[in-house]
């Protein structure tokens, strides 16, 4: 097996592992656009390794292994910021929810009294 059928495979197996945790509802749909994203670009420049070569030499990289790194700290940064807000959303949400009920305590133990 070529290194290009086995990078092939393994991102239609990315993709088909996306869709189908999408499908279960095990992977929320603002997540998996990124990885859909992701697994389609990778078919892609496996089945044209050209491509890679074209793209490194039109931002003027040297090596096109060098474009493919950038490329995927590009997406790690961009679920690890997709991951950083819904945490901050979950934590104002919290806090809001713990508020709410600090709130009806307090009317309950006043009402007690």
């Amino acid at each position: 097996m070529t290194p290009q059928i086995l990078a092939i495979a393994m991102a239609a197996v990315l993709l088909i592992v996306v869709i189908v945790l999408l499908r279960s509802y095990v992977l929320p749909e603002k997540y998996a656009v990124i990885w859909l994203a992701a697994s389609v670009v990778a078919i892609v420049l496996s089945a044209w390794p050209g491509l890679l070569d074209t793209i490194a030499i039109f931002f003027g990289i040297s090596q096109p292994i060098n474009l493919l790194f950038v490329g995927a700290f590009f997406v790690l940064f961009l679920l690890l910021m997709q991951v950083s807000l819904e945490v901050a959303r979950t934590r104002d949400e919290l806090r809001k929810t713990v508020q709410k009920l600090a709130l009806e305590l307090e009317k309950r133990r006043s009402i007690d009294d």
